[in-house]
């Protein structure tokens, strides 16, 4: 590893980097070395001279991140938007770089999840500075997933000597690995439409994607950095960003051809996915619930007669709450205004909302009703929203008192297949598709396709939409299998086992434009085989153990 090393006057001897030295150039952070303290050169040799410089940095980085998201799609940004994050740090303490790192990541997540102040009104009632100040402290708590590694980079700089090169992939890897998310904000997202490129996320999970980047961003860095500071040219970082750039695709290339040829051998099931189009004011009114139901009822018989065997609404999207039994229980009489089954004849997976006799609050349920009107399995959505549907640690009736805009339910045990004749279906309620390792927990439950039950009317029209989905496109390949997600108000979509969004839906805001008319589509959905394990699938955090455990290692050995 000693051909990693940084290029400075204590650790030149030791260090491979076919780079030359120049004179230290003091920064305003370590402008006075003291006799317990580093020269500048510890630290690197800095070229952004001036806080303003530095903050300007902070700014474009931000800005890469935000621009290259699926909304905007600006995906070619994730090759240089590390770049400026990796300057800022050049020739700062940790402590400095901390700070830096900090405020890139409080302007990537304000701006980023801005739609975050939506939420916050609607579900607890928040208006206006509150709910902006509310979103603040969100982004400065999720921020410091660019705090951290870059206070980390530059301390394992200092005491091992080794370069950004070798130190920031490994640090931005276990950053997002290990600092806890709200709401993932994993960086692979502005990769969502560009299959290709991340197939490495069978082998390690969606932070193989973040290794990639950075693997990409840190060579160029090195290679810019040192031909800025008139040093020779940087073979071994060239030499990373180039084998990362061919490998990556190549890679991808070859993987999504043998995953297509698997494809094509599965025995396939057409699905209907039904988009009610209908918001959160339509589905709290009695009067507006008849109408929801029918449309859903209508869309479904449509896509029956296009050719779908069966077919998916979205999360609590069956309209009259605890209206159906939890366990062993059966579809409504003919009679009853409120079946479910009407106008289509196909099984149905479906969300609604249910309750025991025994418990004090309800569950956020996934169910399939059969072809002879009985309910199957029923899986109860294990991770409820913070503060809109679950509050931690508090009593629920004093929260539910002071915020009358949320609710609260139980949150459910843990994965359960939902089963249809041979087939076994792995339900994702809601936000529960972008979570890596639950994702994993139900593709190892031994299903043949994920189903995405969601309602994402909460957030209006807004960006949140398309960052959910383009998260979601990682469950498709970490586990090799299909995604089906029905959103009550879009964007509803297929997304195959290579990542590829096949089919999708347009979002709508029936809150603030009246309830639409529904939407959908009919996809051919293989069935992958149930035994069949992905790498990420059979070793789940590996990857991450290892590059944790390659930092620790780092951490102990200090350059000679």
């Amino acid at each position: 590893m000693s051909d990693t090393r940084d290029d400075n006057p204590k650790a030149s001897e030791e260090a491979a980097n076919e780079t030359v030295q120049e004179p230290s150039k003091p920064s305003e952070a370590t402008s006075k070395p003291t006799e317990a303290g580093p020269t500048d050169t510890d630290w690197g040799t800095p070229f952004l001279k001036t806080a303003p410089a530095r903050v300007l940095a902070c700014i474009a980085c931000a800005s890469c991140m935000v621009l290259a998201s699926p909304d905007q799609n600006l995906w070619w940004l994730g090759f240089v938007g590390w770049i400026p994050w990796l300057a800022v740090m050049e020739g700062v303490r940790p402590k400095t770089a901390f700070w830096y790192g900090w405020l890139t990541g409080i302007i990537t997540v304000f701006w980023g999840f801005v739609w975050l102040t939506e939420l916050l009104t609607r579900f607890a009632g928040f208006t206006g500075a509150p709910a902006y100040g509310i979103h603040l402290l969100f982004a400065a708590a999720q921020g410091l997933q660019w705090a951290i590694p870059a206070a980390a980079i530059v301390w394992l700089r200092r005491r091992t000597g080794y370069d950004v090169l070798l130190l920031a992939p490994f640090c931005w890897v276990a950053g997002e690995a290990l600092l806890p998310h709200v709401f993932p904000s994993y960086l692979a997202l502005m990769w969502c439409f560009q299959p290709l490129w991340l197939q490495t996320a069978e082998i390690g999970g969606v932070t193989t994607i973040g290794m990639v980047q950075l693997l990409i961003n840190a060579g160029l860095y090195v290679v810019l950095r040192d031909r800025l500071l008139g040093r020779p040219f940087n073979r071994r970082a060239a030499v990373v960003f180039a084998t990362t750039m061919f490998a990556a695709p190549t890679y991808g290339a070859i993987r999504m051809k043998m995953i297509d040829a698997k494809i094509e051998a599965a025995p396939k099931v057409k699905f209907g996915v039904v988009q009610g189009n209908f918001g959160i004011t339509q589905w709290a009114n009695p009067k507006w619930r008849p109408r929801i139901l029918k449309n859903l009822q209508t869309k479904s018989a449509e896509l029956e007669l296009e050719g779908a065997d069966m077919l998916l609404w979205g999360e609590t999207a069956y309209p009259y709450s605890r209206a159906l039994r939890r366990l062993n229980g059966k579809d409504l009489p003919e009679n009853n205004h409120r079946r479910v089954r009407r106008a289509f004849t196909k099984p149905l997976i479906f969300g609604l909302v249910t309750q025991d006799k025994t418990d004090k609050y309800p569950y956020n349920t996934a169910t399939v009703l059969h072809e002879d009107g009985t309910l199957g399995e029923v899986y109860d959505k294990v991770f409820p929203l913070y503060f809109g549907e679950y509050v931690p640690i508090v009593d629920p009736d004093w929260y539910l008192k002071m915020v009358p805009a949320a609710s609260y339910i139980n949150p459910g045990e843990g994965p359960v297949a939902l089963t249809e004749g041979e087939y076994r279906f792995g339900p994702l309620i809601c936000y529960e598709d972008i979570l890596p390792r639950f994702a994993r927990d139900v593709a190892n439950t031994g299903i043949h396709a994920f189903v995405n039950l969601t309602n994402d009317s909460w957030f209006g029209k807004s960006k949140e939409q398309y960052q959910h989905m383009g998260l979601a496109v990682l469950r498709a390949i970490e586990n090799r299998r299909g995604v089906l997600r029905s959103v009550n108000a879009g964007t509803s979509v297929y997304i195959d086992p290579n990542g590829r969004v096949v089919h999708q839906t347009e979002v709508q805001n029936p809150d603030v434009e009246g309830l639409q008319e529904p939407d959908g589509f009919v996809a051919t959905v293989p069935m992958m085989d149930p035994e069949s394990k992905t790498m990420y699938t059979l070793t789940g955090e590996l990857f991450n153990g290892l590059v944790v455990l390659t930092l620790v290692i780092l951490g102990f050995r200090r350059r000679e």
